[in-house]
């Protein structure tokens, strides 16, 4: 009897001895990887993730002139170049057209983009050394990017190059709708973004070529800073 009952209390020392061991580990395992979360933790994250894919920029800008720059609005009808597709605005993208032929501004671009709605690539605005002409609704998706973050996310903008234009004066006018499009919606400097930072394409070719990039965004903060 005496020989079964010590049996019993060692047999409950070793499990005693096994559940704290398992407990432990339990405890030990966070500590050693702490990425690792909970199913629920990674539901909530994807559920926040799908919620800011559903937010959209509910208003366009459609600016007469941003800092005594007249701005020409002319939408081009709905098609592959503008699927009408809403979203947030995140970031402006800058561009240069690459187009060096004479006369070639801001309007014939314009013009362009309305004869040509079925294009694979599209963009909001397209500077020149005097005037801006505004085709599709900032909050309206467009093909300037050729990648999805910024295509989703991004104002296109294209500066002219043509060699008959002031490329410096369309510089200016570059960095003054940028400034006016950062304060419509709230943006930051760090919302500047380049075609280069989404592909590695080299574009817009003249300022990074020259590294004039600082400069740009220098530009719109003193016009952020010394407003109309």
């Amino acid at each position: 009897m005496v020989f079964i009952v010590k049996t019993k209390k060692k047999h409950l020392k070793k499990r005693y001895k096994i559940i704290l061991f398992l407990l432990l580990i339990l405890a030990i395992i966070p500590q050693l990887f702490p990425e690792s979360k909970t199913q629920s933790e990674v539901n909530a994250k994807t559920s926040e993730k799908s919620k800011n894919e559903l937010k959209i920029t509910e208003t366009s800008a459609f600016p007469d002139n941003v800092y005594g720059v007249p701005v020409y609005t002319e939408l081009i009808d709905e098609g592959i170049a503008r699927p009408t597709t809403k979203r947030l605005v995140k970031y402006i993208v800058l561009h240069e057209t690459d187009n060096f032929i004479n006369g070639v501004g801001a309007k014939n671009h314009a013009t362009y983009l309305k004869n040509n709605n079925e294009s694979s690539t599209s963009w909001h605005y397209t500077i020149d050394d005097h005037e801006i002409y505004h085709h599709i609704p900032d909050n309206e998706i467009a093909h300037h990017a050729g990648d999805k973050e910024g295509n989703t996310y991004g104002i296109g903008i294209e500066l002219c190059v043509n060699k008959d234009g002031n490329f410096n004066k369309a510089f200016d006018n570059g960095a003054k709708l940028v400034a006016y499009l950062l304060e419509f919606y709230d943006l930051d400097i760090t919302a500047i973004k380049t075609h280069h930072d989404f592909t590695g394409k080299d574009c817009p070719n003249n300022i990074l070529k020259n590294k004039r990039l600082d400069e740009f965004k220098n530009t719109v903060n003193y016009y952020l800073t010394n407003k109309r």
